[in-house]
C-alpha cells in the first residue's frame, strides 16, 4: 500500500516513519522550554503566590457558602474565587518540590 500523499510542515509524508521521529523532537523542543522556564528569575515569586494564594482562597469561600448563594452577584464571585483558585493551582503546583 503506498504512503499518504499529504504531507506535514517539514515535506515528509504524514503518516511515515518520519512522524516518529518529529514527536521525540517535539518533546526535545519541550523540555528546553519547560528548562528555560525553570530558569527565569519570575518562576520561583509565581509558584510561590500561586502556592499561597491556593491555600488562602478557599477561606473566601467560606462566608460565601454559609449564607448561601442567592443572588447572581454572588454566584459570579463564588465562580470567580473558583476559577482563580483553579489558577492559582496551576501556577505553584511545583513549589518547593525541589
Amino acid at each position: 500500500m503506498p504512503e499518504s500523499t499529504l504531507q506535514n510542515e517539514n515535506n515528509s509524508a504524514v503518516g511515515s516513519r518520519t512522524d516518529a521521529g518529529e514527536t521525540a523532537g517535539g518533546r526535545t523542543r519541550l523540555a528546553v522550554l519547560y528548562d528555560r522556564y525553570r530558569e527565569h528569575a519570575l518562576t520561583t515569586p509565581i509558584e510561590a503566590a500561586g502556592f499561597w494564594a491556593a491555600i488562602a482562597l478557599p477561606f473566601l469561600y467560606v462566608p460565601l457558602l454559609l449564607t448561601g448563594i442567592s443572588s447572581q452577584a454572588e454566584l459570579l464571585t463564588f465562580l470567580g474565587l473558583l476559577a482563580l483558585n483553579v489558577a492559582a493551582l496551576l501556577a505553584g503546583h511545583d513549589h518547593n518540590r525541589d
